[in-house]
């Protein structure tokens, strides 16, 4: 019966080449992790770039360029009257008062400028950026401009500049606005400054600098998301990968102690204009009422669906505001 039962063919299928048998699942995976890593890297390293493109790119028709403690400091003067010096945030720069200053202009000498370690102003030359070093920069900026009375706002680092000075310098101002002032906040790191202070890290970040951490940032300060634009996150982008400014970013980081004694705040004695942000998840307003406490005869306003940067988000509400309260109507 054996020759009845039908002859088996050879399996003429292809066999898997001898190599992939050799190749484990863990030592895939991790040559898959280490190409994705690379694709990463590879999507995110940038180069700065050149000052001039970037001067050509941000700077205004009445922008200009003055010397002041060894750098060639960015300054947009506007308009002509009794001058209204604005200071920004950290990473923030000049452009943020876009808004205010096509209004203010029109009845006042309107100066903004990029602070250094930021926008086209760049680095400090020392590498400095504590609190008084900016109080110093302050002073050389007032006298380079020759101001002898002039009125002072600054939201966030700039905030904290200006109340700084203006409780040593009350003779040489006639207005105070200060925009989610930092001073009474608990200290904290946030993961980007813990990254920033790591060595290796650090190092890492002077040329690894995803877009991405810019739309963070922004997401963080803005209350309407809606807000945030590309060509914002672009603008933003751009002045980091200004030469200098990542290194002034690590540089800033490391600066453990960065903030003036706070009880010189009730020293304050000139005319001050308190503006918040209701949704404000970097500085809670709670601590605008501190300020409002600390400084005698202060005005206070907040502002719902505005986050840190009440000046983007609201300039039409924050820019009546600060006219009345310049002109003395509130």
């Amino acid at each position: 019966m054996d020759e009845n039962i039908p002859e088996q063919s050879p399996d003429h299928r292809m066999s898997p080449p001898k190599w992939l048998g050799r190749i484990s699942l863990s030592r895939l995976i991790r040559w898959t992790l280490l190409l994705l890593a690379l694709v990463w890297i590879w999507r995110n390293w940038w180069d700065d770039i050149p000052l001039r493109e970037l001067t050509a790119r941000y700077t205004y028709p009445d922008s200009r360029f003055l010397y002041v403690d060894n750098m060639d400091v960015h300054c947009r003067i506007s308009g002509k009257g009794t001058p209204v010096l604005l200071l920004h945030d950290a990473q923030s720069s000049l452009q943020t008062w876009d808004g205010w200053t096509r209004e203010l202009s029109k009845r006042y000498q309107v100066i903004s400028v990029d602070l250094p370690g930021f926008g086209l102003t760049g680095p400090h030359p020392r590498g400095s950026y504590s609190a008084f070093m900016y109080a110093s920069f302050l002073d050389s900026l007032v006298a380079k401009l020759d101001l002898k009375k002039f009125h002072l706002a600054g939201n966030g680092l700039g905030a904290q500049i200006a109340w700084f000075y203006a409780a040593d310098h009350p003779e040489r101002l006639d207005r105070l606005v200060l925009l989610d002032a930092p001073g009474f906040e608990p200290k904290n790191t946030p993961w980007i400054i813990w990254m920033a202070r790591t060595p290796v890290l650090n190092e890492v970040m002077l040329k690894i600098t995803p877009r991405s951490f810019i739309q963070l940032m922004l997401d963080d300060v803005y209350a309407d998301d809606a807000m945030i634009h590309d060509s914002l996150v672009q603008q933003h982008f751009d002045l980091l990968l200004r030469p200098g400014n990542r290194k002034a970013f690590i540089d800033r980081a490391s600066v453990s102690e960065n903030r003036p004694p706070v009880d010189i705040i009730g020293r304050i004695s000139t005319p001050t204009l308190i503006l918040w942000g209701a949704e404000d998840t970097r500085i809670s307003p709670e601590f605008a009422y501190e300020f409002h406490r600390r400084i005698r005869g202060s005005l206070l306003r907040i502002y719902q669906n505005t986050g840190h940067w009440p000046q983007e988000e609201d300039p039409v509400r924050t820019l009546k505001d600060v006219q009345e309260f310049l002109e003395g109507k509130f």
